[in-house]
């Protein structure tokens, strides 16, 4: 654990100067740790100079963390409020950290600490549907949500960033810079209407801010919450998963499985268009920090991205073919038409297989109409 007295020195982060000077006992008298409950250790987990820092803090047998902002916390307190009021903060099902305290001067929140590996830990411990169930549960829970709280974020917020994404790598490399600039330029072309059904969204849905929390999805990092589409969020998830297969291709099966298992936890909520469109924005958004990783060929990794990106821009670009009910219907049917088409990828039809196939497709133009 690192010292308290080994903190940085941060003006701009309040409350983090006062643990820093004081401990946090006295900090944050709120916690009641001055009633003999031992000494405190802290480790300093995350920190975004001039921004926000993350306390991991333990104290005997209690575990909790300590977020400093150099922004006002308190809407993020009342989400977690307004999450803990809605049953999200228990100690199973979908969950969030629990509020244990906040000061509005000091600009702290201190939150539970939820245990458990993430859906990027699972990912890479061959566990990838397992990830994205927990992912689906996630993204479902939150679709019922009576939640209000938050500002507009959607694909018009999405696009309003990309300028900054694009400078940031077209500083860096310049060939980097133009494929960012003509996926935009897609993006643009594609862009959803944000006059669908909105609800909470995280924000910042990484693989890394879903824990498997034992009974259920626990989901932590909540600074960039708002109200938008499912698809926003849903898109975040799937791009880490992207991220995580095509620049480890070791994982690469385990994050196929995730992101199938997503989907298909999902399949009559999200519209595959919106989600294929803010999949590509969100990896342009994660290529935006390699040139700072500091990890390998960083030019070659954002190429391997963007290449992914431009793909589901054409897609999310693609004209209506079928009606939302059709296609729901073809969806309940594909897994078995699936694996009909797979088997005969090296070899010529039989006829019973011809007859599979027709009776797949006419249960699911059935079913659509």
């Amino acid at each position: 654990m690192r010292p308290t007295a080994d903190l940085p020195d941060d003006p701009r982060l309040p409350g983090l100067m006062a643990i820093r000077d004081s401990g946090l006992a006295r900090a944050i008298p709120a916690l009641g740790l001055e009633q003999g409950e031992g000494g405190v250790e802290l480790v300093l987990c995350g920190y975004h100079p001039g921004a926000r820092a993350t306390l991991d803090a333990r104290v005997g047998q209690r575990r909790f963390a300590v977020k400093t902002f150099a922004d006002d916390p308190a809407p993020e307190a009342a989400l977690y409020q307004a999450l803990g009021a809605a049953g999200l903060a228990g100690d199973s099902g979908p969950r969030v950290p629990p509020l244990l305290a906040w000061d509005h001067d000091l600009r702290v929140l201190v939150i539970g600490w939820l245990e458990g590996p993430t859906a990027h830990d699972l990912v890479k411990q061959g566990r990838g549907r397992h990830a994205g169930e927990l992912a689906a549960q996630w993204v479902r829970r939150t679709a019922s949500l009576p939640v209000k709280l938050g500002l507009p974020f959607g694909a018009a917020g999405m696009m309003h960033e990309t300028r900054a994404w694009i400078g940031t790598l077209g500083t860096a490399d310049l060939s980097v810079g133009a494929a960012a600039r003509a996926l935009a330029e897609a993006l643009a072309r594609a862009e959803p209407q944000d006059d669908g059904a909105v609800g909470l969204v995280h924000g910042t849905l990484y693989a890394r801010h879903i824990l498997d929390a034992g009974e259920g999805p626990g989901v932590i990092d909540w600074h960039r919450f708002g109200q938008g589409p499912a698809e926003l969020d849903a898109g975040m998830f799937l791009a880490t998963l992207s991220r995580l297969r095509l620049l480890h291709p070791a994982h690469a099966g385990e994050a196929l499985r995730a992101e199938q298992a997503f989907l298909e936890g999902t399949r009559d909520l999200l519209d595959e268009r919106a989600l294929a469109w803010h999949r590509a924005a969100a990896l342009l958004q994660l290529t935006e920090r390699l040139p700072t990783a500091g990890r390998g060929d960083w030019r070659e990794r954002a190429h391997a991205l963007l290449g992914e990106a431009t793909r589901l821009a054409e897609t999310a670009a693609e004209p209506e073919t079928m009606t939302p009910r059709q296609r729901a219907a073809v969806r309940f049917r594909g897994p078995a038409l699936e694996l009909v088409l797979q088997a005969l990828s090296t070899r010529p039809a039989t006829r019973e297989e011809l007859d599979q196939i027709r009776a797949l497709l006419r249960e699911g133009h059935d079913r659509a109409s």
